[in-house]
């Protein structure tokens, strides 16, 4: 067999090894379609991006405060200002983005244009509750067109209430569904931290700034959880 019929026959080969490849269906690669089996991949592969970033966040809403702890990433040749997670929206409100930090970035600057718009508009600050409905509203919007993704984040919204002086903690997902809670945990050791948080807090204490904060401190530092890197801390308190 001559070297020109030998690369024919290889080329040939391959086309037919290609051929016999399986197509990828199309719900896998479109957001707007469903699996037979009722789920959206791409918003499964989501909410996997939430957890491959390896980094584990803790919240915990006291009686007059909100507590945040989440490992920061060390790196003695980047400034620690432009690879925090926590962003401040208003005075009363911040956002702590776990998962892709672009994606929380961004999701960042558009809570804080929302809000800038409300307090424009209606002459008092948003608040977080109403924050975390518009953030949730934005993400499931993104599960409806096959032109955008969702985001690969989960966002932790916490704040002070302007009207009643009440301490708030919500979670928006890429679903875009969002919920209130007295503690909780996102990322890849969620399981765990959530075990711990449900035996500390069932008695439904209210809790004091310096005992939501020894929890953080506490979870974070549990042998059965231990979160890697060291806690940056964000509280905001009335007054």
């Amino acid at each position: 067999m001559s070297a020109e019929e030998e690369v024919s026959v290889s080329g040939s080969g391959g086309r037919g090894r290609a051929a016999a490849a399986a197509p990828v269906p199309a719900y896998e690669r479109t957001i707007t379609l469903f699996s037979p089996e009722g789920r959206l991949c791409q918003l499964d592969y989501a909410f996997n991006a939430v957890k491959t970033t390896g980094f584990t966040s803790v919240g915990v809403r006291g009686g007059d405060c909100v507590v945040v702890v989440t490992p920061v990433k060390e790196d003695p040749l980047m400034d620690d200002t432009t690879i925090s997670n926590p962003f401040v929206i208003t005075k009363r409100i911040g956002l702590l983005a776990t998962g892709m930090p672009a994606d929380g970035r961004a999701i960042a600057q558009e809570a804080r244009n929302a809000a800038a718009e409300f307090r424009y508009k209606w002459g008092y600050e948003m608040s977080p509750r109403m924050l975390a409905q518009w953030i949730a509203d934005r993400a499931q919007i993104h599960t409806q067109h096959a032109h955008i993704r969702p985001y690969g984040v989960v966002s932790m919204i916490f704040g002070i209430d302007e009207e009643d002086e009440t301490p708030q903690l919500f979670t928006c997902d890429p679903a875009g569904q969002f919920f209130g809670h007295k503690a909780v945990s996102v990322g890849p050791k969620d399981k765990e931290v959530i075990n711990f948080l449900e035996e500390r807090m069932k008695c439904n204490p209210s809790l004091s700034i310096d005992s939501a904060l020894q929890i953080g401190i506490v979870c974070k530092s549990s042998p059965n959880v231990r979160l890697e890197g060291p806690a940056r801390f964000y509280i905001t308190a009335e007054g």
